[in-house]
């Protein structure tokens, strides 16, 4: 009965694990449900390209509208005009405002507006704007920026600036 008695408890250790390893457990149980939803292959939608929009020929980034028309260069003095030119010119601007003291208009015809932009320190911009050319714009750090760009008034062209945010 002994023998009988050891092999038993031989037999129940082992059914309890001890004196083996240590047996795995299986993970816990996940308390949020898991589904799964079927994938489906989405057949491509067509895509459309519309022919390109050319840029406006004026000054798209600022929201306000521009200046009424004027033919005097001193209503650009506080960079926000809309001026009638024939021929280049030199545009006088506040100096303590937008750092520099003058725009020169280049050029100028129905299509295209050149302009440049000396630095006080020396060297400066130059730029030319239009259709399909976009606008352009000029500021130093600290001032307001200038958004410079061309439109017709009466089939003329005209030079539009407006003050833009400080750079």
């Amino acid at each position: 009965m002994r023998r009988e008695l050891t092999a038993l408890t031989v037999v129940f250790l082992s059914l309890t694990g001890c004196g083996s390893a240590p047996v795995a457990q299986p993970p816990p149980a996940s308390t949020t449900p898991v589904t799964h939803t079927p994938t489906t292959t989405a057949t491509p939608t067509p895509t459309t390209t519309a022919a390109p929009t050319p840029p406006p020929t004026s000054r798209s980034r600022n929201p306000n509208p521009p200046a009424p028309p004027s033919n005097r260069i001193r209503d650009c003095f506080d960079g926000d005009c809309t001026l009638l030119l024939a021929k280049p010119a030199t545009i006088p601007l506040d100096a303590g405002k937008f750092h520099y003291s003058s725009l020169r208009v280049t050029a100028i015809s129905a299509d295209s507006l050149a302009i440049s932009v000396r630095y006080r320190q020396g060297g400066g911009a130059q730029s030319s704007i239009g259709p399909g050319l976009g606008g352009a714009s000029f500021g130093f750090r600290g001032s307001p920026s200038i958004e410079v760009g061309l439109t017709q008034v009466g089939g003329k062209p005209a030079l539009v600036l407006q003050p833009g945010a400080v750079t």
